[in-house]
């Protein structure tokens, strides 16, 4: 038996050898790598660092965008929730926090993996540099002065850096990743382009999200340094800033079937059956402003009985509200939600009496993969009409203007003559705001209708519903657009009978510490708290906040 094996082996051999004209792989070790493979484990973590950059999973996005962020910019009603009232809640402060701090530890590790290889691998630095400035920017403007651990250094209790330092770094490393992404590598962004979930490896789209961010970052300085501002928006402007709606920059969902992966808000309003309700707010500002017919045939599609229009909406309307909102699944009705209501006082019918979300179905199925919208370029057009109607930069304000709500429009499936319409009407919502932006008063003795106040008010709806963020930070910079005063706020904050829209105390400024850093990192904390320059509370304003006002609305 022990011939026979040896005889069958040896011939197995000698056939191998005559079937193949090199052997000499057979001295490798097929458990050890080899320079033919490419074992960069630095592109799938820089590839998952993309949806977590922002809270995309089920979890962490109902509590940190849909019952906070969406809260604080009025933007939705997504339910029965205390923060609608100014309310912390640590848990959810916790995720924030948490998901900023690993996520830039992350993309830390990555940049430093490879450094020493700059000269293969810069576009691929370039990337994370610029996904680790948006993603501290959105833990800075959430909280104020937060950690920002570098990769130069490994920091195992990074210090607490101030709001005004983040953002010198922010300015410093998007100019740096794009001067990056304008030389030769040769190497990709990813090694394969299904990774890059944004862009798809284009260097140049990348380029360009770089620069629109660095001039978002610009403008939100406008109230703090207004000649870094002025300087920072020419820069992102002259380098190349989103040019069409071809660079907008989407993040698309696993939609995979595992739980929490669909696009969030048709998981929260279809699969779980809660409705996220249009505000007051909102139907104030989409309310009779450029003077279209509100059409009748719109209906419930989420309820079986496909719930038809009532009679109660409003006669003329912003068509795109109309296409973002249902009518209510019981009523029918077409209105908004009172915005704070007392928990007491938020009873079970309120939910589903109200407008609704109405864009999450596609082709009369649920719209599971619907991208998430990151940034799109009709921001980048409002950015740069207030920068230059504000004197900033030079260029022509209303050209971006209009610019902006005609991709807006093309967004929301809206014709452009519809478009066109709509710009040349001087039709006011109940704020008194038109959109015909030379129909408008100068600030001293205006009524709503400022110029600002149609680029803020045009920017607010077109950021429905994923980039609200924004929203809330232009409505602590500026005040604008018109908000409602919350029904009620929490008391040992905010004065419960000052209920003016002028006042910008009247909203909420940031978001409170997680209490487990008072608790586990004492000393650090307290060094932020000084930072902030005043207590740790959501009615203190960050760095950037000066608490001004440009709302000039009058009911």
């Amino acid at each position: 038996m022990k011939n026979i094996k040896l005889y069958v082996a040896c011939f197995s051999f000698v056939f191998a050898m005559a079937g193949c004209d090199d052997i000499t792989n057979l001295n490798n070790n097929p458990n050890e790598p080899d320079d033919t493979v490419n074992y960069n484990l630095n592109d799938p973590r820089l590839a998952s660092t993309l949806r977590a950059g922002i809270p995309m999973e089920g979890d962490d996005e109902q509590r940190i965008k849909s019952l906070m962020l969406d809260y604080f910019a009025q933007i939705a009603d997504g339910g029965n929730f205390s923060t609608k009232n100014y309310v912390m809640n640590e848990d959810w402060n916790r995720r924030m926090y948490r998901r900023v701090q690993s996520n830039v530890s992350s993309l830390n590790i990555v940049i430093r993996n490879l450094l020493p290889e700059i000269e293969d691998y810069r576009h691929t630095i370039a990337v994370a540099k610029i996904w680790r400035v948006f993603t501290q920017a959105s833990g800075v403007d959430y909280f104020g002065p937060i950690p920002f651990a570098q990769y130069t250094v490994v920091e195992d209790n990074p210090p607490y850096m101030s709001v005004e330092d983040n953002y010198n770094e922010f300015f410093r490393e998007l100019e740096e990743a794009v001067n990056m992404l304008g030389q030769e590598s040769t190497n990709p962004i990813f090694i394969s382009s299904n990774s890059d979930l944004l862009y798809g490896n284009s260097v140049a789209k990348w380029r360009a999200f770089a620069n629109s961010l660095r001039l978002r970052y610009a403008l939100r300085l406008s109230e703090v340094d207004v000649e870094r501002c002025k300087t920072e928006a020419k820069k992102a402007i002259e380098s190349g800033v989103m040019a069409d709606r071809s660079g907008n920059a989407y993040l698309p969902p696993k939609a995979n079937g595992d739980w929490g992966q669909d696009y969030n808000y048709t998981m929260f309003q279809i699969t779980w059956g809660g409705a996220i309700n249009m505000t007051q707010t909102f139907e104030k500002l989409v309310t009779n402003i450029g003077g279209a017919d509100f059409p009748k045939d719109i209906f419930n599609k989420r309820n079986a009985k496909k719930t038809p229009l009532s009679n109660i909406h409003p006669e003329k309307v912003d068509l795109r509200a109309t296409a973002m909102f249902d009518p209510a699944f019981d009523t029918g009705d077409w209105k908004g939600v009172t915005y704070g209501l007392p928990t007491a006082e938020y009873n079970a019918t309120v939910a589903k009496s109200c407008a609704e979300m109405g864009f999450l179905y596609n082709n009369g199925t649920p719209y599971k993969s619907r991208p998430y919208d990151v940034m799109l370029f009709e921001e980048v057009c409002f950015l740069k009409a207030e920068a230059i109607e504000r004197g900033f930069v030079t260029g022509d304000a209303k050209a971006e203007y209009e610019k902006g709500v005609q991709a807006s429009f093309a967004t929301w499936g809206q014709s452009a003559i519809a478009a066109d319409d709509y710009l040349k009407s001087n039709e006011k919502n109940l704020a008194g705001t038109s959109a015909n932006y030379d129909d408008f008063e100068e600030f001293g003795a205006a009524t709503g209708n400022t110029r600002l106040e149609k680029i803020i008010t045009q920017k607010y709806i077109a950021a429905f519903p994923d980039v609200s963020f924004e929203s809330w930070n232009d409505k602590r910079r500026l005040n604008l657009p018109r908000f409602d005063v919350g029904a009620y706020r929490y008391e040992a904050q905010y004065v419960a009978t000052n209920k003016d829209i002028k006042d910008p105390s009247n909203f909420i400024r940031r978001v409170q510490y997680p209490e487990q850093e008072n608790q586990i990192n004492k000393v650090e904390y307290d060094k932020g708290v000084k930072l902030l320059g005043g207590p740790d509370q959501s009615n203190t304003p960050i760095w950037w906040d000066k608490s001004k006002n440009y709302c000039t609305s009058v009911k």
